[in-house]
Formats: structure tokens, sequence, C-alpha cells
């Protein structure tokens, strides 16, 4: 009997053993402190280290938005997805004469850590950034890899 009830609680266990994240990441106060500074109502957050920063991606009043913060606090970049129609009219009217196939499959506004906006605007196989004015700033094309 007590086989079978260790045998029971070890089945049991296995299932929440696998639940727990693998490697939690330790935030530090600063990054902390700032975060919830600037986004006190975010929900669904989860953090990534990239290179000593720390990325958080979460909602935001119902906006996807990503922050990246400095290990001193100090906010980097933050990304924000807005309404295809929030772009900058000259951004859609660009969109629109240049790709009149393509349709706008995302759009977000960026703001670096000098408090420069910019605009992304994301259509199959290409990605645009546009200045606050919507002038083109980049274009990047986005090519498929080789199929594994």
């Amino acid at each position: 009997m007590k086989q079978l009830f260790s045998f029971l609680l070890i089945l049991f266990c296995i299932p929440l053993l696998f639940a727990q994240e693998i490697e939690a990441i330790i935030v530090p106060d600063a990054v902390m402190d700032r975060f919830t500074l600037l986004y006190p109502d975010a929900r669904n957050i989860e953090w990534q280290v990239i290179k000593d920063n720390y990325k958080a991606d979460f909602k935001n009043d119902k906006a996807t938005t990503m922050a990246l913060i400095a290990w001193d606090g100090a906010v980097l970049k933050t990304e924000t997805e807005i309404k295809t129609t929030a772009l900058p009219e000259t951004a859609i009217d660009y969109l629109v004469q240049n790709y009149p196939a393509k349709k706008i499959e995302q759009a977000s506004i960026i703001e670096d850590k000098d408090g420069i906006i910019t605009f992304e605007a994301v259509l199959d196989k290409v990605d645009l950034t546009f200045d606050c004015t919507g002038q083109v700033l980049a274009t990047n094309e986005v090519v498929a890899g080789p199929r594994e």
C-alpha cells in the first residue's frame, strides 16, 4: 500500500514539476522600480536578459508593449503596438503608393533613450521605419530562411 501511495504521489507531482519555470530571472531593484513607476497596470509580464539589459514584454492598457531597461533603471527603448491608422498620414500615403498590394500587418510606436519617436510598419516580407513626420528612415526586407 505504501508503494502504491508513493507511486501515485510521484505520478501526481511530475506535472507540477514541469509547470515551473526552469530558470527564473532576477530583476534588479532599480529596473523593477522604474518599470513599476512607468507601467503600474502592466499585466502578463515576461522578462528576458539581453546583453546585460532587461527586456519586459507585457500588456499595458490592452496594448502589447516592450520595454528595454538597463541594469541601473535607465529606459533604453520602448515599443508599443498601435492601430495602423495611428501611423503618420505621410507614412500611410507612402505605404499605399509603394506597397499597394500589401496589407499592414502590424504597426508600432518606438521611443529610444533620447526620447526620439519613430514608427514601424510591418508588411508581408518588409519592415519599414518612419520618423515622426512619416518620412522613411529604413526599409528591411525579410528573407525567409531555408526550410528544414
